[in-house]
């Protein structure tokens, strides 16, 4: 071979890398714009259904005080609601995997829009009703939703990792859709009445039903979707897949203690700060409930940011030292024992709007770091087949300690409770710590 052809051929055979390269780099471009469309399709029925849950929130302890009802009959609907979804909200779950996640979160939409067109007649058996609805529909909104996007993301062939991005990305963004209902809700309840919120919720959830039947595709537990499974048989195959990894148990306790406790602070932080309130202003200077609403939900995105920047920094090649610490298992140990912190601090300074404040903002910052962790960890340990079954599994001791602290509230004082949260938030954390196999 001459000097001019060896040049020209080192030449070509440098070309041919070349355009191997950029097409590595086209294809990579490609997937990540599909996965960008991909995600964007799951997020904005994530967010509106998110949205509409808000809505709910800020005033729906004022709801049912204008009815005259009394805390321990409120307490009692939401004990109802949290029985519901560990049973009913178990059993329609459990069947999501045969039946199609898709569909089930259509039911989803559809037993929700009737749960708040119940909550708007002032009859106390009407009411129980609406929370029976309500908590199945809860159960299917914290399993079948999500179980629907690993199935997918797994089946369109994007990397493992790509899950935690969505995460934190709907993480932050629930913050913000949930600032943005906490004004929506105190604008509405200002011009239109307490109720407002909560017909404006079935709007949206028209609107994430309309989204999920147009742009989603149907994914089961099994390939070819074995719909005659029967529900004792899909319970079964979910215990046995809960029971045979210890991590899931571990993780389903960890949920338990956290979202347990996140529970029973939605159910205090409005009467908690009220009562201490009560201390600094007149009977007649009302608290702006939607406005806090809105900063809590501010510490909820500061949350994610932490993790998304933590997280990030563990997966680097070249992380060392305190990055290469902040791995998924570890942020949710951090975001247990923050919590545990925050409550202490509640019990404690239960009398002063100060520390409630600012331990209810610490509390929702580890509700930031809390979730895509948690999520994270569930999507790697659950298999597909049973996925939905055993995420819904996973919460019937979650609704049944709620349950059992809300049959007892009227008589358990609020310090009390925090310090209980304080606690199974340690244990969780504890859990992790000792009993969690990488």
């Amino acid at each position: 071979m001459t000097v001019e052809s060896e040049e020209e051929y080192k030449l070509n055979s440098t070309s041919s890398e070349v355009t191997t390269d950029e097409q590595q780099d086209m294809k990579s471009a490609e997937t990540q714009k599909r996965f960008k469309n991909f995600q964007r399709s799951y997020l904005v029925v994530y967010l509106t259904v998110m949205g509409a849950d808000w809505l709910q929130g800020p005033y729906l302890y004022k709801l049912y005080t204008t009815y005259g009802l009394a805390f321990e009959h409120i307490a009692l609907l939401f004990l109802t609601g949290f029985l519901s979804g560990a049973f009913a909200g178990t059993a329609l779950g459990s069947m999501a995997d045969s039946w199609g996640r898709k569909k089930v979160c259509l039911l989803f939409c559809v037993t929700t829009i009737a749960a708040l067109c119940l909550r708007m007649m002032n009859i106390y058996p009407v009411l129980v009703l609406s929370h029976v609805l309500s908590g199945a529909s809860t159960a299917l909104m914290y399993s079948v939703f999500e179980a629907w996007y690993v199935a997918e993301h797994t089946t369109r062939g994007y990397p493992a990792d790509w899950r935690s991005r969505t995460f934190a990305t709907a993480t932050f963004l629930n913050g913000f859709v949930a600032i943005i209902a906490g004004l929506v809700a105190n604008q509405l309840v200002d011009f239109f009445g307490v109720s407002a919120p909560y017909f404006f919720a079935m709007v949206l959830l028209v609107f994430a039903g309309f989204m999920v039947s147009t742009t989603w595709t149907e994914n089961y537990g099994e390939a070819q979707g074995n719909r005659d499974v029967k529900l004792v048989v899909a319970l079964k195959q979910g215990c046995q897949v809960l029971f045979n990894d210890s991590n899931i148990l571990i993780l389903g306790t960890a949920q338990t203690c956290f979202e347990c406790s996140m529970y029973v602070f939605v159910l205090l932080y409005t009467p908690a700060i009220e009562n201490a309130a009560a201390n600094h202003f007149d009977d007649d200077q009302k608290l702006p409930l939607g406005y806090l609403f809105s900063t809590l939900m501010f510490a909820v995105m500061s949350g994610s940011l932490a993790f998304q920047a933590l997280d990030r920094q563990a997966t680097l090649p070249q992380a060392r030292g305190l990055a290469r610490f902040c791995t998924k298992d570890h942020l949710l140990v951090i975001a247990l024992a923050i919590a545990s912190a925050s409550f202490t601090c509640m019990a404690y300074g239960i009398s002063s709007m100060i520390m409630l404040g600012l331990s209810y903002h610490a509390f929702e910052f580890t509700t930031g770091m809390y979730y895509p962790s948690i999520s994270s960890l569930k999507a790697d340990a659950i298999p597909e087949e049973s996925r939905a079954s055993v995420m819904t599994l996973l919460r019937i001791p979650m609704n049944v300690s709620i349950a059992i602290l809300f049959w007892n509230v009227d008589v358990i004082s609020h310090e009390t409770l925090f310090a209980l949260c304080g606690i199974m938030t340690l244990v969780g954390a504890t859990l992790m710590v000792c009993c969690y196999k990488k």
